[in-house]
C-alpha cells in the first residue's frame, strides 16, 4: 500500500437524483464561487507501469447558483491544477509547471498579477500540495526530488521558505494547525503514521506509532481534533496530542478519486470539516458506487446525500456549511455538481469537454 500511496504523490506531478425540490431558486441558496481545474488527454487516462498519461489542464470558476457560465482564469505552459483560494477570497493559489518541474504558483481571481512562488528555489525539484493556513499568512508544501517528499513551510506571499524536517526522511499532506504553532503529516517513511511537529521547539510526535496507513490530517477549526482517513476507506479522529482515538466509520471502501479504470493510482480523496467544525462529509460506497455522506464531527449522524448511479468525489463545503460541492461523472467525465448539505437533487454546473479534477469553494459566499 505504501507503494501506492507513493506514487499517487507522483502522479500530482503526473443519473437520477433521490429527491425532488420544489422551489429550485430556494434549493441554490445565495451566490457563492468556486474555483476549480479542468484536465484533457487522448485515449483513455493511464497512471499504471508508467508516467500518468500525459494530459493540459486549466483553471476555472463558476458561480455555485449556476447564474454565470464558467470563466477560464489561466493555465501556465498548458498547465494548472490543484487551485485554492486564500481565505480572503483575493488569490488563487495552484500548480503548475516551470523549467521542467511542478511549482507554486498565484494569481488574482481573474488571472492577473500571476507569480511563481517557489520556481526560484534551488534544488530545482517538485514543489506541490499548497495547504494555505487559515489565518492565510502562511503555507505549507512538498518538496519533491523524486524519489523523497518533504514539508516545508513558507510565508503566503512565497518568502522565507524552508523544510520543516530535512532529516526524517519521506513524509507529506501536510497541514497546519490553526494557531500555526504545529504542521501534521504522514510520515511515509514510517508508514503513514500521522506525525506532528511543533514549530517552535521542533519536537516530533508520533500520533499513534502503531496506525500506519493514515493520510491527509486535517485540523479541526478549534484545533482540538485531527480528521483523518486510512487505507481501509474510513474516517478517524484524534487528538493532537495522540489520545482520544475514534473510527467514525465502518465499511466506506473509499480513499482515491480516479480518472477510469487506467487510473490504477488514483489521488488521494480526504472527508472535508464543515467550516463550524461541527460535520464531516466523506465518501463512501454504496451499491458499488461512491456517494457523498455527512456526519457528526463524533461519527453519530451519518446519512447519504448523493444518490447517483456515477461515482461522486472531491466533496467540499460552501463557506456557509449549507451546500456540498462534489464531481460526478457524466458520459466521458466528471462535472462539477452542487446539492444542499441536507438532502436533495444535486444541480449540475459544468459540461466542459475535460475531467473537473479538483476544486474549492471561495471564502465568505465571495
Amino acid at each position: 500500500m505504501t507503494t501506492t500511496a507513493c506514487r499517487v504523490c507522483l502522479a500530482l506531478l503526473a443519473l437520477l437524483p433521490c429527491y425532488a425540490v420544489a422551489d429550485e431558486s430556494a434549493q441554490k441558496g445565495g451566490p457563492g464561487m468556486i474555483v476549480y481545474s479542468v484536465r484533457h488527454w487522448e485515449g483513455d487516462f493511464s497512471t499504471d507501469n508508467g508516467p500518468p498519461t500525459p494530459f493540459t489542464s486549466a483553471i476555472y470558476t463558476v458561480p455555485a447558483d449556476g447564474a454565470a457560465e464558467p470563466r477560464r482564469v489561466i493555465d501556465v505552459e498548458g498547465r494548472g491544477d490543484a487551485p485554492r483560494f486564500s481565505p480572503d477570497g483575493r488569490w488563487i493559489y495552484f500548480q503548475a509547471p516551470h523549467g521542467g518541474h511542478h511549482q507554486i504558483h498565484r494569481c488574482r481571481t481573474d488571472g492577473s498579477a500571476l507569480q511563481d512562488l517557489t520556481g526560484g528555489l534551488q534544488p530545482a525539484v517538485d514543489r506541490f500540495g499548497c495547504q494555505l493556513s487559515r489565518d492565510g499568512t502562511k503555507l505549507a508544501y512538498i518538496e519533491h526530488d523524486g524519489q523523497t517528499g518533504r514539508v516545508g513551510i513558507m510565508n503566503a506571499d512565497g518568502s522565507a521558505p524552508h523544510l520543516i524536517a530535512p532529516d526524517i526522511g519521506y513524509h507529506y499532506m501536510a497541514e497546519l494547525s490553526p494557531d500555526n504553532r504545529s504542521v501534521a503529516f504522514a510520515h511515509t517513511a514510517q508508514g503513514y503514521v500521522l506525525a506532528l511537529l511543533h514549530l517552535d521547539t521542533g519536537e516530533l510526535t508520533s500520533l499513534k506509532p502503531d496506525l500506519p496507513d493514515s493520510y491527509c490530517p486535517q485540523f479541526t477549526p478549534d484545533g482540538r481534533a485531527i480528521v483523518f482517513f486510512r487505507r481501509d476507506g474510513d474516517v478517524y479522529r484524534i487528538d493532537p496530542d495522540g489520545g482520544n482515538l475514534r473510527r467514525l466509520t465502518d465499511g466506506n471502501q473509499y480513499v482515491e478519486f480516479r480518472l477510469g479504470l487506467g487510473d490504477k493510482h488514483g489521488s488521494s480523496d480526504p472527508p472535508a470539516i464543515s467550516p463550524d467544525g461541527a460535520r464531516i462529509a466523506y465518501m463512501a460506497r454504496r451499491d458499488g458506487v461512491p456517494q457523498v455522506h455527512v456526519m457528526n464531527l463524533d461519527g453519530t449522524g451519518q446519512r447519504q446525500v448523493t444518490h447517483r448511479p456515477t461515482p461522486c468525489g472531491r466533496v467540499r463545503w460552501s463557506p456557509d456549511g449549507r451546500q456540498l460541492a462534489f464531481v460526478s461523472w457524466t458520459d466521458a467525465f466528471p462535472q462539477l455538481f452542487v446539492v444542499p448539505a441536507e438532502g436533495g437533487e444535486p444541480w449540475q454546473l459544468t459540461h466542459a469537454d475535460g475531467a473537473v479534477y479538483w476544486l474549492d469553494w471561495s471564502p465568505g459566499g465571495a
